[in-house]
């Protein structure tokens, strides 16, 4: 017979309705008590979040037997990664993982193909959420020498901007070492999209994991999900590590597009010189940031993506060679 007490543990798994809470060796599988759920919607009746709880999320849970328990409380949280849910929800918050350190997000060389505008997008949630993000340039072995100095020459201007870049492949052990140093001691989350090889590099790092991994289409360079759901794996080199499905719509959340230059740090020096106070940076005379874009100050490619977030235009950008 259990004693109903309430305990702190951490939500490591999670479905719909359904939560894998660990408090110490033990872990339950735990559904919400119902003031919880009732947080999805305003008082209005409107939906607000996707899942009041997320993996990472710690919690006050009470255990009924040896195998299930109810969350009551969720506590506050010092991070977040959110986005907008995707589809056509209207404006719902997704959280993917609560309190993490860092966001790695991963991209691939070639299948698929880089895509810039979903890498800023990455880079503006985490600063959103207060998380530090690295950049993991995967699959090098796929380019050729070239191509991979072009890729170098490009990312040195996110270097310039304080991100680490990282370039790995899984069929070189020696280029996940900076990848390995990163993530140990730390709480990290992977992202990406399908197909960049997340999986692929946890289990490169610790092969005991036995993530399921997929091949990329050939004729659409796009990768299938694997990873179904959101997943935290203690590292045997110190911290732990969520695994998240790939990310196909990274729709921005709690980030003002009006102030959108805020979120990157290149503009910072421009801010407040333009002719006119109320200045979008996109079409408007005299604007100090279109100035430093035209004289290199200010990355071309950095610059599209601000103007797509800005304006709402939907046409991404592949780097040449991917």
């Amino acid at each position: 017979m259990f004693i109903l007490t309430r305990e702190q543990g951490r939500v490591i798994r999670a479905r719909t309705g359904f939560y894998d809470v660990q408090h110490g060796d033990i872990v339950l599988r735990c559904t919400l008590r119902g003031t919880l759920k009732r947080r999805r919607r305003s008082e209005t009746g409107r939906r607000i979040y996707a899942d009041p709880v997320a993996v990472g999320d710690k919690v006050i849970f009470t255990q009924l037997d040896a195998e299930e328990g109810v969350v009551a409380e969720i506590l506050p949280r010092e991070t977040k990664f959110s986005r907008q849910y995707a589809g056509n929800q209207g404006d719902i918050e997704q959280v993917i993982v609560a309190n993490a350190n860092q966001i790695v997000v991963v991209n691939s060389t070639r299948m698929p193909p880089l895509n810039f505008r979903t890498l800023d997008r990455f880079l503006i949630l985490a600063e959103a959420g207060d998380m530090e993000a690295v950049i993991c340039l995967n699959k090098m072995d796929l380019v050729d020498a070239a191509v991979r100095e072009e890729f170098t020459t490009t990312f040195t201007n996110y270097e310039k901007l304080g991100y680490q870049v990282l370039y790995t492949s899984t069929h070189k052990p020696e280029s996940l070492d900076a990848l390995r140093h990163i993530l140990q001691d730390q709480f990290s989350v992977i992202v990406g999209a399908s197909g960049v090889g997340k999986s692929s590099l946890l289990n490169a790092i610790q092969p005991d994991l036995g993530l399921r991994t997929g091949e990329v289409g050939l004729k659409t360079e796009k990768g299938r999900h694997t990873t179904t759901l959101v997943e935290l794996f203690p590292l045997e080199i110190g911290g732990d590590v969520a695994d998240t499905p790939g990310i196909r719509e990274v729709g921005l959340w709690g980030v003002d597009t009006d102030n959108l230059e805020y979120y990157f740090p290149e503009m910072e020096p421009y801010l407040g010189t333009c002719k006119f106070n109320d200045c979008a940076h996109v079409a408007e005379p005299d604007c100090a940031i279109q100035d430093a874009v035209e004289t290199g100050e200010i990355h071309a490619e950095r610059y599209r993506s601000y103007v797509v977030l800005r304006t709402g235009e939907t046409t991404d950008y592949k780097m040449p060679g991917s």
